[in-house]
């Protein structure tokens, strides 16, 4: 009797006050988390991303501070306990209490009583979808008065594919609503249109997004972009033990990749975690520029089946890891085994100071898949098929080199339009 009568209250008092004020609220001390979450796709991420809404009540209700998270989600068309895309609110006080109630515990707590206890706004899209940047730059906007504070980070779940733009070659770019993504530099644009101070972080609950490529494409967006370099399991990041360290005023960065990492290995998963420092992307492209140039003789010799690469199936040779390629190269360019560390410390000091945490699964047990952890410096980069002429002729590769000439800043400011390929 009791149990049914907590829940009926639980009901009863969201009820009363479920719909987000329109009231401009005080501006929040400290950071303000802002989720993005995007299901409605052919392979849906329904469930897992439902288990990850629970999660994030479940780390607020345990957070021992004050602090606001929004979370926008975009459900699977006509199969989700919401009917149409909805901005969800949760307060918590730091004594366990959530948006003025009891936290929601046990086996009362799932994604309908979460979303029972939110304060709500829902969004009327019609023919409008999740991905579009009018779109997403209205709900980001919608998220900043709704909840006024010195800072955001942004949590993005959905599908990925990287830096390849979307609908080519079976790629997603970022977010599948029902078919339709964002590319990458759209993207960049929104997330600056949208915040008029730089997000403290971007954290990819997607995969492939942990390219040099997508860092460098944000940092005038945001401070840091945590994501993995390839494809992650759908549970995604474990969000009751990473979401109070998101809310820290010195985010510690390892340990968020080392939760991550330690809940995939405890689940008997696969997995990397990086985080780039996106004020230093710039100094690693120079870095990338000068060792290009320099080595740019030894780049046709170069043996691509020996530097480790992320990609697998369709997505196979989309990115290699940045330092473990300059290794090849430097020896393909006649510097002495013996020599080749200090010939790629240039590349190798600027990596420390832009990769600041980085873990992975060398051995996954479930996966054919293996990264080699002395080869792991957290983030890769795309390899033009001019260098790369060993990959089978069944991989579109025209569909990649042309929108990564032409749409990519890295190809640019790595200076791979100057090299002599051929």
């Amino acid at each position: 009797m009791k149990k049914w009568l907590y829940t009926l209250l639980v009901i009863v008092l969201a009820a009363c006050s479920n719909e987000i004020p329109e009231q401009q609220p005080a501006k929040r001390s400290g950071r303000t988390v802002l989720a993005y979450l995007i299901s409605n796709s052919p392979k849906s991420l329904e469930g897992n991303l439902q288990d990850n809404v629970v999660d994030m009540y479940m780390a607020l209700a345990e957070i021992k501070d004050s602090c606001t998270l929004l979370v926008f989600y975009r459900p699977q068309e006509y199969s989700s306990y919401l009917d149409v895309p909805t901005l969800l609110c949760f307060d918590t006080d730091g004594r366990g209490n959530i948006n003025n109630l009891p936290a929601v515990t046990g086996t009362e707590l799932t994604f309908e009583s979460v979303c029972q206890v939110a304060q709500k706004k829902e969004y009327t899209m019609n023919s409008q979808i999740a991905t579009d940047p009018v779109v997403m730059e209205e709900v980001l906007k919608d998220m900043q008065k709704i909840a006024p504070s010195d800072s955001y980070g942004l949590i993005l779940g959905s599908h990925a594919s990287g830096w390849m733009k979307g609908n080519s070659v079976q790629s997603k770019a970022f977010g599948d609503d029902d078919g339709y993504n964002i590319d990458i530099p759209d993207l960049a644009n929104v997330l600056k249109k949208s915040f008029s101070e730089k997000l403290d972080f971007v954290l990819f609950d997607a995969c492939m997004m942990g390219t040099a490529e997508v860092g460098y494409e944000l940092k005038e967006a945001t401070s840091h972009c945590i994501a993995s370099v390839m494809e992650t399991p759908v549970y995604g990041f474990p969000y009751d033990r990473i979401l109070p360290y998101l809310y820290t005023e010195n985010i510690d960065y390892s340990a968020v990749c080392h939760e991550f990492m330690s809940f995939n290995k405890t689940n008997n998963l696969w997995g990397t975690c990086a985080v780039m420092d996106c004020s230093q992307m710039e100094n690693l492209a120079s870095a990338v520029k000068a060792k290009l140039s320099e080595w740019q003789d030894a780049l046709s010799s170069v043996s691509m089946q020996n530097v480790q690469q992320y990609g697998v199936n369709s997505y196979k040779y989309f990115s290699y890891d940045v330092l473990d390629f300059f290794r090849e190269l430097g020896g393909k360019s006649g510097v002495a085994e013996i020599d080749l560390n200090e010939a790629i410390a240039s590349i190798q000091t600027v990596l420390n100071e832009a990769v600041i945490a980085k873990e992975c699964i060398p051995n996954p047990s479930n996966s054919t898949f293996r990264v080699d952890e002395a080869h792991f410096c957290g983030v890769g980069m795309y390899i033009p098929k001019e260098v790369n002429d060993y990959v089978p002729d069944n991989i579109s590769w025209n569909n990649w080199n042309d929108y990564y000439k032409q749409s990519i800043s890295w190809y640019r400011a790595v200076g791979w339009a100057d090299l002599k390929l051929n």
